[in-house]
């Protein structure tokens, strides 16, 4: 049973006391994807061989910091652990998996997309999970994140959709006051999303016992 409110509730008391190193880790994540962004642009008229490969490292880098993102938000929503800035950068420990997940769902979607709209939509929520599981569990293959979160996502897609939806109020303010409410928004609906992904995931080993045999 997934509820929004209870979701909600548990990332503003994770986060509690703790909102400085939050911050400061999207602050930092925005900075170095905003320093990759500037130094391609510098580039993308002078050199398009360069622009190129520095836009592939960009995709690269932005890819891994989501990775290390959804590890960091995950060190909240459980309760036994404690976030570490470092988390940040834990993705690059499974950098080529990274990779591979970033371009095997791009493919997905794409395709999904072409063929219709509604099956591209689909499809992001089906695998909407597949970071959370490679940050939680960094043995696991691309393959595996992929099949689990369709599976952890079988009946909580439009739950998924409308907790996510219920954020856009507050996205919106945080784009009001210039960007700085965002500073406060995103870790806290980050914090929201990777306590969703425990919920699903619980649920899905629960109904899939034999999987932790």
């Amino acid at each position: 049973m997934i509820n929004r409110a209870e979701l909600k509730r548990h990332a503003r008391n994770q986060l509690k006391g703790r909102w400085g190193i939050a911050i400061g880790a999207i602050i930092a994540v925005f900075l170095i994807q905003m320093l990759f962004n500037f130094i391609t642009r510098i580039f993308e008229d002078n050199n398009n061989a360069l622009a190129i490969v520095l836009a592939i490292i960009s995709m690269i880098v932005s890819t891994v910091m989501s990775i290390g993102m959804c590890r960091f938000s995950l060190n909240y929503a459980y309760e036994d652990r404690d976030p570490e800035f470092a988390d940040i950068f834990s993705g690059f420990r499974v950098i080529l998996k990274a990779i591979g997940l970033f371009f095997l769902l791009g493919i997905i979607i794409l395709i999904g997309t072409i063929l219709l709209i509604i099956p591209g939509i689909i499809f992001s929520y089906m695998f909407s999970q597949s970071y959370y599981i490679l940050a939680d569990d960094n043995s696991k293959s691309v393959i595996q994140c992929l099949k689990e979160s369709a599976g952890m996502m079988k009946g909580y897609k439009f739950k998924y959709f409308v907790l996510l939806l219920s954020f856009l109020g507050w996205i919106i303010l945080g784009i009001i006051t210039l960007g700085i409410g965002l500073l406060w928004v995103v870790p806290y609906m980050n914090v929201t999303t990777a306590s969703f992904y425990l919920t699903v995931k619980n649920n899905y080993y629960q109904s899939n016992s034999w999987l932790n045999e």
